[in-house]
């Protein structure tokens, strides 16, 4: 099991690449607190750059939540909210951190590791960039 930060889950909406490859591959492997799908949602404008409609965006948003990143309501994990704060200084991603430690996982996949490099937060959670997360789950043809 890997937890997804929320910028590997907009790569995923908005390109054709490694991401979508590793994860595509292996659906039953990746989750990520139901915060980070809202907060992909507030940020939209900003990525989604062929202006779909919301329907469609909604419609796109589902799919990957059914299909390829499952979202874990915030009841499952919120035991460890003052934790996480504890080890990491940016509320956005505390979710991530919570869910981390609330669940049996292989590490936090994120495209920005320094929001997750404090050494108090990687001695209990493993960080993984998108290199390591190939080597744990591969595809052909990366």
């Amino acid at each position: 099991m890997i937890v997804v930060d929320t910028n590997v889950l907009i790569a995923l909406l908005i390109t054709k690449g490694v991401t979508e490859r590793i994860i595509s591959a292996h659906p039953d492997v990746f989750v990520t607190p139901e915060h980070c799908y809202a907060e992909a949602w507030e940020h939209r404008d900003v990525w989604n750059r062929r202006k779909l409609d919301e329907g469609a965006l909604v419609e796109i948003i589902e799919d990957v939540e059914r299909l390829f990143v499952n979202s874990i309501p915030e009841g499952i994990y919120e035991d460890y909210q003052e934790e996480a704060s504890m080890l990491t200084p940016d509320p956005d991603d505390a979710p991530v951190v919570v869910l981390a430690l609330a669940i049996r996982n292989d590490g936090i996949w994120t495209y920005d590791k320094k929001h997750f490099s404090s050494n108090a937060l990687m001695e209990r959670v493993r960080v993984l960039a998108t290199a390591d997360v190939a080597k744990l789950y591969p595809v052909d043809s990366i």
